[in-house]
């Protein structure tokens, strides 16, 4: 009888154990930009730029837009705690505290992106070993433990960059603070949001940062709301970091010369990363900053 009952339970414990192993193995791993856009505050809307031809290296101002300092191929393999502010004014004043600390009104992050190449400009301070640190906006809603679990999801994407140091002294804002100043020398800011990832090999392209109406307008595809509310995207912005209309056209299926009328997009759906990154190529080719001439 009691080799009966430990049989029992055995088998009792063995099924428990297998139900809560399912629910572990059944549960869908929430993607890493679903973590990143999840909770963060919207854009104002103000944008600076009309087109992604004026965020390509080397292009002309465009009203108070200027150009990133190169455009990149990369893949994100890590984050890391990057910079936590007691307040969150984008002045540049505001005290730096601990990055876990209670006093933090505001955190970046540090995307690890592995260059995999430089399709336009240059990468100056701030990459070193083939990789540099893109910084965005950390998330209250998760803790960076729960997205360094889901960086897999990350993907490969095309990013506009600039290093920070290098972007505030361009735009006449230089950093003077030293703590602040070896930060900003470190990492690369995403110019206009201009962050467009492949979370999959061959799938449609996403741009976190955006939302989404911008993104279907940039990239040219009609934008279709989800059935469900989705969470309001991040906004990495500083000042010239957020987009307006310029009127500058773009080599996009929604461009026209000028005094002509635009043409509806046709499709609903973003393009691939190789049919986006031959777009941007050619656009850093017309302005002579592609890194490969032979792509041109």
């Amino acid at each position: 009888m009691r080799d009966k009952l430990v049989i029992v339970a055995t088998l009792v414990a063995a099924v428990i154990t297998g139900t809560a192993a399912g629910a572990v193995v059944n549960t869908p791993e929430q993607s890493f930009w679903a973590q990143i856009r999840y909770g963060a505050s919207a854009g104002d809307g103000d944008y600076l730029f009309d087109s992604l031809a004026d965020v390509t290296p080397g292009a002309s101002d465009s009203a108070a837009f200027k150009a990133a300092a190169a455009l990149v191929q990369g893949t994100i393999v890590d984050i890391e705690p990057g910079i936590a502010f007691a307040s969150d004014d984008s002045d540049g004043s505001s005290a730096i505290v601990a990055y876990d600390s209670e006093d933090a009104a505001i955190r970046y992050a540090s995307l690890v992106v592995r260059v995999d190449k430089v399709l336009a400009g240059q990468l100056g301070q701030g990459y070193a070993d083939g990789k540099i640190r893109l910084q965005v906006e950390h998330p209250a809603t998760s803790t960076l433990a729960e997205l360094k679990d889901s960086i897999g999801t990350a993907g490969t994407g095309l990013m506009y960059v600039h290093n920070l140091a290098a972007r505030r002294q361009l735009i006449g804002r230089p950093v003077t603070d030293p703590a602040q100043l070896a930060y900003a020398q470190s990492v690369h800011v995403p110019i206009g949001e201009g962050l467009f990832v492949e979370e999959s090999a061959g799938s449609p392209v996403v741009a976190p940062l955006m939302d989404g109406e911008r993104a279907a307008q940039l990239l040219g595809y009609t934008y279709v709301p989800e059935d469900e509310t989705e969470p309001t995207p991040t906004s990495t912005c500083d000042h010239d970091l957020c987009p307006q209309p310029t009127g500058k056209p773009d080599a996009t299926a929604t461009s026209v010369p000028a005094g002509g009328s635009e043409t509806a997009p046709t499709t609903t759906t973003a393009p691939t990363l190789s049919t986006l990154r031959t777009r941007l190529v050619a656009s850093a080719c017309a302005e002579g900053t592609a890194a490969d001439s032979s792509a041109c």
